[in-house]
This record gives C-alpha cells, structure tokens and sequence, in this order.
C-alpha cells in the first residue's frame, strides 16, 4: 500500500470565480501562453466537463511523466489524477470560492496535491520532498494569479464573442 505527501496551499485572486474556474481549466491556454514555464502539458483527449492529458515536470531533478485524467464537477471543482506515470495515484485538486479581501471581490483557491510517496524517500527525505512540492506549487499559484490579474485572461466563450 503506497504511502502519500499532501500539501496544501491558498491563492486569492482577484477576479470572479467564473473567469478564475475557467482559466484553471483551460489547458489549452496554458499551453499557448505557457502559463507555467517549468511544465509542460499534451492534451490527449477533452470534453466538457473532463480532459486526458499528459504533464511533465521536474522534482528534486527528476523529470516526472505522468497521464492526468480531469473531471470538472458541478460546483466548479478540478480534480486531476494520475492514471500513468512518476505519480500514478496521486492528485491535484482545486476548489474555487467567492471572498472578498480588503473590500475588494475575488475567488479564494484552495489548492491540494496529494502525491504517492516512492519506496526510496524514508523519514528523513519526506520534509525535503513536502518542501520542494509546496515550493512548486506556491510557484504555479502565482503564475495562475499573474495569468488573470495581470496578463488579463479572457474566457472562453468571451474570445469567441470578439471575433
């Protein structure tokens, strides 16, 4: 039975939870606007409400392939597995709400990465390991953040309108 590291991290941001559940779930533009540099991502397949893709990424130097399956629930929440690869098992799983930070409106992301814990990593690597995954994720939270605050993402369905 694996054992798991899960790391939690909180992004506020300051745009609607519409526009912020959107940009989250757009693989196509990150890849285009390489949202996040230190990743790379091949869609495989996408619907509606799912995806099947594929992401690479360095951790602790070791370059980490892994097959994603995406599910986009009702209420707006990604939940992202492994089904192949480095981490098969583990998750990324975002929920997006509405809060409002020093009278300004906004969406609070409440951010989780559970990932199975390989054989070799014992007691005393395992706080190196959480560490570098919440670097990394702090990281890629504010790449998200600077996308729709500062670059200005535009969904969707907005981009087809202005055509």
């Amino acid at each position: 039975m694996p054992r798991f590291v899960e790391v939690q991290h909180q992004e506020w941001i300051a745009a609607p939870r519409a526009a912020v559940q959107a940009q989250f779930a757009d693989l196509q533009h990150h890849i285009h606007a390489n949202v996040h540099p230190k990743l790379s991502f091949e869609i495989l397949s996408q619907g509606p409400d799912s995806a099947r893709y594929v992401q690479v990424v360095r951790l602790l130097g070791i370059a980490q392939r892994d097959v994603f399956e995406r599910r986009i629930h009702p209420d707006g929440r990604l939940v992202d597995t492994s089904v192949e690869g480095f981490n098969a098992g583990g998750s990324i799983e975002a929920r997006f709400r509405d809060e409002a930070r020093a009278g300004r409106a906004g969406t609070a992301v409440d951010l989780t990465v559970r990932l199975p814990l390989p054989p070799v990593i014992g007691p005393l690597l395992r706080p190196l390991l959480e560490s570098q995954i919440r670097k990394e994720l702090s990281a890629a939270a504010a790449e998200d953040k600077r996308d729709i605050e500062e670059r200005g993402y535009v969904m969707p369905e907005l981009r087809r309108q202005a055509a």
